[in-house]
């Protein structure tokens, strides 16, 4: 069955419309949404999105259809957070390409100022001079704490969803 997938990218909630039965659903900044659809024998797929600012129309009149939603975690959007208006997306640390998952620790608990130490330790293998380093630190922390919901957590939530909808096998 073929399934259509659309992410929110923008900040903004997005309304999705499935159509022709009118059905809405709420998407917020980097949700994403699956329709997994069947056509009747023969049927050709004809299929189309109307994608506009705040809004997507999926017309899909297929004899059955399904929807699944897929949110962001909190480390998500504090991850986007980081990158999009920080800067921080990662960088090359003696040779390779770093991103501050791949300095997390996977067990244990990792406090704001940790984490904001290796998001610094991930864009490169230079050092920034102390005062600028203790600015990024300060914002990075807050940042952290802002979308954690706590200056301290266990690792295990520091985990990125790379879910995409119907990857899951469904005991339906």
């Amino acid at each position: 069955m073929p399934v259509s997938v659309f992410e929110n990218n923008t900040e903004e909630v997005l309304t999705f419309t499935l159509e022709p039965s009118g059905e809405q659903y709420e998407l917020p900044y980097l949700a994403r949404i699956g329709v997994r659809y069947s056509l009747n024998d023969g049927a050709p797929d004809r299929t189309f999105a109307d994608v506009g600012k705040h809004s997507i129309r999926f017309w899909c009149d297929a004899r059955s259809r399904e929807v699944e939603i897929i949110y962001p975690t909190t480390f998500d959007l504090l991850l986007a957070n980081i990158c999009i208006r920080l800067g921080f997306c990662g960088g090359i640390v003696n040779g390779k390409p770093t991103h501050v998952t791949d300095l997390l620790p996977s067990t244990g608990i990792v406090t704001a100022e940790e984490f904001a130490e290796l998001a610094i330790s991930a864009e490169s293998d230079v050092k920034s001079p102390p005062d600028k380093h203790l600015r990024w630190v300060s914002v990075l922390s807050e940042a952290f704490v802002r979308h954690m919901g706590a200056d301290a957590v266990p690792a295990e939530a520091l985990v990125q969803n790379f879910a995409r909808p119907f990857d899951r096998q469904r005991d339906e």
